[in-house]
């Protein structure tokens, strides 16, 4: 799992990194304090609005008379969250550990800790790919993925 690539633009982690499991339920997941996002008080399901990149030209360039027949391109994406996923969103505050998110899912879903571990795992991986999550990691991680980096 590629952890940090929120704060790491610049840098690559070797995708093939194995993160111990107790390191890994150590982590704290952050949201991106970039993005925007609201909770639908009816459905209780988070929007989380992603800005998009825009070339300066685009920004500066006077609209023709097409482009006011026709709507501009959106300067922001929107993605829709599911319930458990809004749940796990807002969980995602840098205070909680992994390990506490997955307790949680455990008591109020009643699901089993490993797939409460492994189905999280795998969604904040997602999040993580996307760019709307970094991780505040544990200091026995940092030393490991600098060693791993030194070593190449």
């Amino acid at each position: 799992m590629v952890l940090g690539r929120l704060f790491r633009r610049g840098r690559k982690v070797k995708e093939g990194l194995q993160v111990p499991r107790s390191a890994f339920l150590k982590a704290k997941p952050i949201r991106n304090p970039i993005l925007k996002w609201e909770k639908d008080k009816k459905t209780r399901e988070i929007r989380i609005k992603v800005p998009l990149k825009t070339s300066q030209k685009e920004e500066k360039k006077k609209r023709s008379i097409l482009d006011k027949l026709f709507p501009p391109e959106p300067r922001e994406r929107i993605i829709s969250l599911d319930r458990v996923g809004s749940v796990v969103w807002e969980l995602c505050d840098g205070e909680r550990t992994v390990g506490d998110i997955a307790n949680y899912l455990v008591e109020k879903y009643k699901i089993m800790p490993e797939e409460a571990e492994i189905s999280l795992s795998a969604y904040l991986n997602q999040l993580s790919k996307k760019g709307l999550i970094g991780f505040i990691l544990p200091e026995e991680l940092k030393d490991k993925i600098k060693e791993i980096e030194g070593a190449q």
